[in-house]
């Protein structure tokens, strides 16, 4: 939900120019035998994996948010990816699918950012400024007089709000952030939040909330500089006199009023219950007594939408990428089934970017073996995956996994390194005592419209494709982790 993963963001400096993909029949591509490199004898095809992506991320998909028609079209082709390279269905009845009811929340219109009184001005959303959604950050308007409450720090020797009251306004969070500054300027009594950070994207909506949300913006520098231009300080004078003052609380407070007074709106829809649908299927084992024990490889389907103007968000990359190289493994290691002496399911989550809720779901709700948590052996989580950088990553939760993983790029010649943790779905398994990683490029670009089919490489999706495959074929011959 990135969450989590959006915490460590990296917008990569890719391409910026965004193509529109076309969409490819949901029959199986070509096969693209140049572009195929063998890992023992499993073959994974990047030229196929990259046709999947383009269909997923095309922007007829609307960005594939769980439980938009949009979003069901995608499952819909996954499924019929499962079925063509010959897995078994593993979801409710017979079916690929796996349906539960989960929460969600969406702009209803565009948030809007406007300075009031004589020099009036508005602010474009997703240029100067953008949302975020869930926790305190709520539906809701504010207008107010605004405050600089530098880096919101409160207690532990420290105390930004010095010398002002951010009752009833708005609180402007220049940082840097020691700690949860959007809740410690709730506490001291503000009505809405403007941070000053990224702006670039849209971030994950969680359709949870703390009571009495507010309104919370993040804004870019330029825009806080002109909000505080009549102070005579910058941003960037504001951030020192932090800095100052977390090394010598004796120093001047960066708080300071201004003669400035904002609107802020945040129009969201109530809470509401959509049906998510995960995408399961099996490739089972050969041996009586192995095969009840499963390998899970898969990753996230949703992306974050449509926004009320009409903008898609395509998520190529975040996650188109993730299901497609899913289902070009699939193929590859059907090839070598009989090789196989442990299960390998495979899977497209719904609800990550609302808060892991279709992995939580497959966690809760899958009893039979293979498949049910206790009999998983491993979960490989593909994210991020199809751009960009040039080093293979994979997260440290399980010591084993991510040395097999190390070891499997190392044979094939790729860069890795390994990186600590991270908030996508491999959290709901490692949770529960299941060696779990996520696999990743080092770079990554997600939740913005430049996230396109055009940014997708083949030979990124083939190197990923091939460390993925190899690593699930040990584990599937029933080595490790």
């Amino acid at each position: 939900m990135k969450r989590l993963l959006l915490t460590a963001l990296l917008v990569a400096a890719c391409a910026p120019t965004a193509v529109v993909a076309t969409p490819t029949p949901r029959a199986s591509p070509s096969p693209s035998p140049t572009a195929a490199v063998a890992v023992g004898s499993a073959v994974f095809d990047g030229v196929r994996a990259k046709e999947h992506v383009a269909y997923l991320a095309d922007p007829a998909r609307g960005g594939r948010y769980s439980g938009s028609p949009g979003y069901l079209d995608a499952a819909r082709y996954v499924a019929d990816q499962f079925k063509a390279v010959g897995l078994e269905p593993l979801g409710d009845g017979g079916t690929y699918f796996q349906r539960f009811p989960m929460p969600i929340v969406d702009l209803s219109a565009t948030p809007e950012l406007t300075r009031t009184g004589a020099n009036a001005k508005s602010w474009k959303h997703r240029v100067d400024f953008t949302e975020t959604v869930g926790g305190r950050s709520g539906n809701g308007t504010a207008e107010a007089q605004v405050v600089v409450v530098g880096g919101a720090a409160k207690g532990s020797g420290q105390d930004d709000f010095a010398g002002v009251s951010a009752r009833g306004r708005i609180a402007l969070v220049t940082g840097p952030t020691t700690g949860q500054a959007a809740e410690t300027s709730f506490a001291e009594g503000a009505i809405g939040i403007l941070i000053v950070g990224d702006v670039s994207i849209r971030y994950s909506y969680i359709p949870r909330f703390f009571t009495d949300p507010i309104p919370v913006f993040a804004i870019t520098e330029s825009a806080a500089n002109e909000l505080i231009a009549s102070s005579g300080k910058t941003v960037a004078q504001v951030q020192s006199a932090v800095r100052a003052r977390r090394s010598n609380p004796a120093a001047p407070s960066p708080a300071f009023e201004t003669d400035v007074t904002v609107r802020m709106s945040l129009p969201l829809t109530p809470v509401h219950e959509v049906e998510g649908v995960n995408v399961i299927g099996l490739l089972r084992g050969t041996d009586p007594d192995l095969s009840r024990r499963a390998v899970l490889v898969g990753g996230h389907l949703d992306g974050v939408g449509t926004d009320p103007d009409g903008t898609v968000f395509p998520g190529a990359n975040d996650n188109a990428s993730g299901p497609a190289v899913t289902i070009e493994v699939a193929r590859a290691l059907v090839a070598m089934r009989t090789e196989l002496k442990r299960s390998v399911v495979f899977v497209a989550f719904a609800g990550e970017e609302e808060g892991l809720l279709g992995s939580e779901a497959y966690a809760t709700r899958v009893g039979t073996s293979p498949g049910r948590v206790e009999s998983l052996v491993a979960y490989l989580n593909l994210d991020v995956i199809g751009c960009c950088g040039n080093t293979i990553e994979a997260s440290d939760e399980s010591a084993a996994l991510v040395d097999r993983i190390r070891l499997a790029a190392q044979r094939l010649g790729i860069p890795f390194r390994a990186i600590r943790g991270g908030g996508s779905d491999h959290a709901t398994f490692s949770k529960r005592g299941v060696p779990a990683a996520i696999i990743l490029w080092s770079d990554i670009i997600l939740h913005t419209p430049r996230d396109t089919i055009a940014l997708i490489e083949v030979s990124r999706l083939q190197k990923a494709g091939d460390v993925v495959t190899a690593v699930t074929l040990e584990l599937g011959r029933g080595e490790g982790p």
